[in-house]
């Protein structure tokens, strides 16, 4: 394995925010890993899988709670889930049965994994997929390979990380959060090389476009040929790139919605998010806002105008 990975993951290791996710790991599993087994998870209760869902319940994973028709059929999230868990099939097998189900996809499924067997199933999502790119350690497929496969494959690599660093697998999901993915953010105005790992302002600018980049290249958590559609970006990945530091410049470093400063340390909620102003139509110049992380979480698919009459109502209430 390069040294220069390794290297960079024991760096990202000590990343404030990492640190922050690493501590919540406890709590976390103790929580939730009881209703994700076999004996239990037929009995799952829908308050308690939403809760799971929200990064205030996990502490770690954003957007699990988008496709709430997930658990619009409670009775058949038990039936997916039960088969999920079910260590007497194979991995493989259960990861291409479940994947079908409507509004799972592999970025929710292996959270629940690793929940469920925290010592066997690592997390794949965009996240943890643009940091083994980055750092050379994305595994090949066979042509043609379905999810289920491609998954065993990438939880081959999670865990072969994990043992190489001697750390769990919750850890390591951490640690891609404070990885420094060469190229992927734009460089300093100064032209100072590659952005540093506690660059937080460029950080942001890049989860952003791998956000944007994510969600229209994917469909239920696999990779599609075409864009998802209503979800398509209308401009080359160079033109979004020069885009967003635009916004935030234009922005003031401020929410679109609610003029509250970006933070780009510390909390999470604060950080800034590219929203569709018309949550109906695609990723373009005309139709992207930044708002703060909450925000983006709560206005969901409500109207622009809609939502800022709302926010505009709770903000009179309080006397802001």
């Amino acid at each position: 394995m390069n040294p220069g990975a390794i290297e960079k993951l024991i760096s990202a290791k000590n990343e404030l925010e990492v640190r922050k996710i690493i501590g919540n790991r406890d709590e976390v599993l103790g929580r939730f890993s009881p209703f994700f087994q076999p004996g239990s998870v037929t009995d799952l209760d829908e308050g308690v899988f939403r809760d799971f869902l929200s990064i205030e319940h996990n502490k770690h994973w954003t957007g699990l709670e988008r496709q709430p028709q997930l658990y619009a059929d409670m009775d058949g999230l038990r039936q997916v889930l039960s088969v999920l868990v079910d260590e007497a099939r194979p991995i493989r097998e259960r990861v291409d049965a479940v994947i079908e189900a409507p509004g799972m996809g592999v970025a929710k499924l292996s959270a629940i994994l690793l929940v469920a067997y925290p010592e066997k199933y690592g997390v794949w999502n965009g996240t943890s997929e643009k940091s083994l790119r980055s750092l050379r350690l994305w595994p090949a497929f066979r042509r043609g390979a379905t999810t289920g496969e491609r998954y065993v494959a990438v939880n081959q690599v999670l865990l072969d990380l994990a043992r190489k660093l001697e750390i769990d697998l919750w850890t390591l999901d951490a640690i891609w959060w404070g990885i420094d993915v060469d190229g992927a953010a734009p460089k300093p105005a100064n032209g100072a090389g590659k952005v540093r790992i506690g660059d937080g302002k460029a950080k942001a600018l890049a989860n952003m476009k791998y956000s944007i980049l994510n969600t229209v290249q994917n469909s239920n958590g696999q990779k599609a040929e075409v864009t998802v559609k209503n979800k398509d970006l209308k401009m080359l990945a160079s033109e979004l790139d020069a885009l967003l530091p635009r916004l935030l410049e234009q922005q003031k470093e401020r929410c679109a919605i609610t003029g509250l400063p970006f933070q780009y340390e510390g909390d999470r909620n604060m950080l800034p998010s590219a929203d569709r102003i018309d949550s109906g139509g695609h990723y373009e110049a005309a139709n992207l806002q930044l708002v703060c992380r909450f925000i983006n979480f709560w206005k969901q698919a409500t109207p622009d105008d809609e939502f800022r009459r709302l926010i505009g109502i709770v903000r009179d209430s309080s006397g802001a």
